[in-house]
């Protein structure tokens, strides 16, 4: 009977998703992302479009150099792990290019999209919701066994640009070649417009790049010191350097606020929902359930499975409706001989963004490219399902899950 009870409550929350007749934040969780303050404080000071504009400068109009540098932009946007932020700091930098080149937009938001989701493994990315479901988790020790796959995986992402620049470096010679001329003509002395925002700080330029690679040093290796604790020293080192007044400050603060509040109640929410499932005994019951019907030889790979084929599913239901079923996952691993880690690390990356019309980052990504969000998810469907499938069976390769 309690078996059937969580059921139902699995039932329910898809169905209030999928109705939209109740906030998200009610039955499912995004986990609150620390990380939204320290970034958004670089971003405001301008650091990130003088990167990305120096690095779209360094193209000189070569094909090649262009789909790198679109993953290059697009790894260092996703650095706070929210596909928003990535794809306004990308998009607009990149879309100028990719006309010129006669390129099709749906591949620079593709591109963009292969190259940030590795980057949500990251401690204060997708590893971060973890310890909700298993307070024993330590996200910085899930996200390190996850290098090696956010290694390949970027790597992957680079060997597809460069397929898609040798397809387009055969088809689009003429625009390419008056591109370089183009290039070859102009000074190399624009620089970024900043007079519509008066917060930003281009003059401290280097010193907050000192500080943004001091501070991506100290969130991968400084181990011993919880990852939250950084992240607040950086926010208020950040916030000191550039904003020297308390209204500054603010000013900054405030406009990030709802950023930083909404996954927090989210995250409040989740905590409650895991709490009532384990303290009534439904997840129990219902590993019970499942493990009676589920051959044996299966059991151990149901995590495995679920993560190969939740990506085409996702594309069809949102995403925060499998949020539930992770508690799920657990009890069933457990039965099975295996811990938290072995079970939830496959589940770290995933290809979504591009594929789903449901997602609210990939409706606003084809808005700034200018592409219809149903001919996107058609365009991105199976190279996303492909790299899915390869983040997922790496991590069996490497013994992760």
């Amino acid at each position: 009977m309690v078996a059937i009870i969580g059921l139902i409550m699995f039932a329910v929350s898809s169905y209030l998703a999928l109705s939209k007749k109740m906030h998200l934040m009610v039955p499912f969780v995004v986990v609150p992302v620390v990380a939204v303050l320290y970034f958004s404080v670089l971003s405001e000071t301008g650091m990130f479009d003088i990167m990305v504009n120096r690095l779209v400068s360094l193209t000189k109009g070569n094909i090649y150099v262009v789909m790198i540098v679109t993953i290059i932009v697009a790894f260092i946007g996703h650095l706070d792990g929210a596909y928003n932020t990535t794809y306004l700091i990308a998009i607009p930098a990149l879309a100028p290019l990719y006309k010129k080149l006669n390129i099709d937009r749906r591949c620079l938001v593709l591109l963009v999209s292969l190259a940030a989701a590795p980057m949500t493994a990251m401690a204060w990315g997708q590893p971060a919701k973890m310890p909700v479901y298993d307070p024993n988790i330590d996200p910085v020790v899930m996200a390190t066994s996850l290098y090696p796959v956010v290694a390949i995986m970027l790597g992957a992402a680079i060997i597809a640009s460069l397929g898609y620049g040798r397809y387009y470096a055969t088809k689009n010679a003429a625009e390419i070649a008056a591109l370089k001329a183009s290039f070859q003509n102009d000074s190399g002395s624009s620089k970024v417009d900043f007079s519509d925002n008066p917060l930003a700080r281009p003059q401290l330029f280097w010193v907050n790049f000192v500080l943004f690679v001091v501070s991506l040093l100290c969130f991968m290796f400084m181990t011993a010191v919880p990852t939250y604790v950084l992240f607040m020293v950086f926010s208020c080192l950040a916030l000191l350097i550039n904003y020297h007044t308390q209204k500054e400050q603010g000013q900054i603060v405030r406009k990030h606020s709802a950023t930083m509040l909404a996954p927090a109640i989210l995250f409040m929410g989740i905590g409650i929902m895991v709490g009532i499932l384990n303290g009534t005994g439904m997840v129990t019951a219902m590993v019970d359930a499942v493990l009676s019907v589920v051959p044996s030889s299966l059991a151990r790979y149901i995590h495995i499975i679920y993560a190969i084929i939740i990506l085409p599913l996702e594309i069809f239901i949102p995403y925060q409706a499998f949020q539930s079923m992770n508690p799920l996952l657990l009890g069933i691993g457990a039965g099975c001989g295996l811990n938290s880690y072995q079970v939830l690390t496959c589940l770290n990356i995933s290809y979504l963004n591009p594929c789903s019309p449901l997602v609210a980052a990939a409706n606003l990504t084809c808005e700034l490219a200018e592409v219809d969000i149903i001919k996107q998810v058609k365009y991105s469907v199976i190279p996303c399902i492909a790299f899915n499938t390869i983040g997922v069976l790496l991590c069996v390769l490497l013994g992760l899950a």
